[in-house]
């Protein structure tokens, strides 16, 4: 069943900026019935609440989602306040760049939030969705989770993680009447991306988080599985499968160039 907005109960996780704030606004523009904005900064996250959002539709929700309890509090406060979730995109995202030199601290921060989160919600959410034969589940995984990122090992990690939880749970729910979707942008004008170009991610150009919110939900509402802002990702996406030499060539370039100038960025940057 592929999901309609209007009348719908969302939860949008890392929705006080950048694509979370985007898809939040947009969902309420599509007819969402309620908004939950979810952030480990609460202040921001009813600013959007209060200034972005239609009266009525949003709750701020503060939590840290590498942590299951939050994540289970989360869940069962919507349900609670404002009924049963129909859609839960998982988009709050931790940028950790450099490589094997990383701490095993921001080793484990990085996981939890970039994909533990995932199974989290699938594990406390997925059981009433099968109960209720329907539901829509959104990663926000990264084009680096289907290519890869120069300079940033931990993220490149975490990301491929990310979109082989969202394949998983895709195929395996399928038949229970659940959509699994998955969004793989490069870079996105976001606090993660700090007012640069980019890096490695921006070659291909940057997007606005409008846009990328408005992609995802016309994709989702196609029912494909895939969400693509980039449309050279499934360029690149495609010549690593036919091509992996050239492939692994070019990423051997971009390498070469920014490898060493986006080595480290704070563990605190948000999608």
């Amino acid at each position: 069943m592929v999901f309609d907005p209007k009348g719908s109960i969302c939860v949008v996780t890392g929705g006080a900026n950048g694509i979370g704030r985007a898809l939040c606004i947009h969902l309420a523009n599509l007819g969402a019935k309620n908004v939950i904005v979810v952030d480990l900064d609460i202040t921001h996250a009813q600013t959007v609440v209060q200034n972005d959002l239609p009266p009525a539709v949003g709750l701020a929700i503060k939590a840290n989602c590498g942590q299951e309890q939050d994540i289970r509090h989360i869940i069962n406060r919507t349900e609670s306040e404002c009924g049963p979730i129909d859609a839960f995109f998982c988009n709050a995202g931790i940028l950790s760049t450099g490589g094997i030199e990383v701490s095993n601290d921001e080793w484990d921060m990085i996981w939890k939030v970039n994909v533990l989160q995932t199974l989290y919600v699938a594990r406390h959410l997925m059981p009433r969705f099968v109960e209720r034969k329907g539901g829509l589940l959104v990663v926000t995984a990264s084009a680096a989770g289907i290519l890869s990122m120069p300079g940033a090992l931990p993220y490149a990690v975490t990301k491929h993680a990310s979109v082989a939880m969202a394949e998983w749970l895709a195929f395996t729910y399928a038949s229970k009447g659940i959509q699994v979707a998955c969004l793989c942008p490069q870079a996105v004008r976001t606090a993660m991306t700090g007012g640069t170009d980019g890096g490695p991610a921006g070659l291909d150009g940057m997007l606005e988080p409008m846009d990328v919110a408005k992609e995802t939900m016309e994709t989702i509402q196609q029912g494909k599985f895939l969400v693509l802002p980039h449309k050279e990702v499934l360029k690149h996406f495609t010549r690593k499968a036919t091509d992996n030499d050239r492939y692994m060539a070019g990423m051997r370039k971009i390498d070469e160039l920014f490898g060493e100038q986006f080595r480290h960025v704070s563990p605190n940057s948000r999608l």
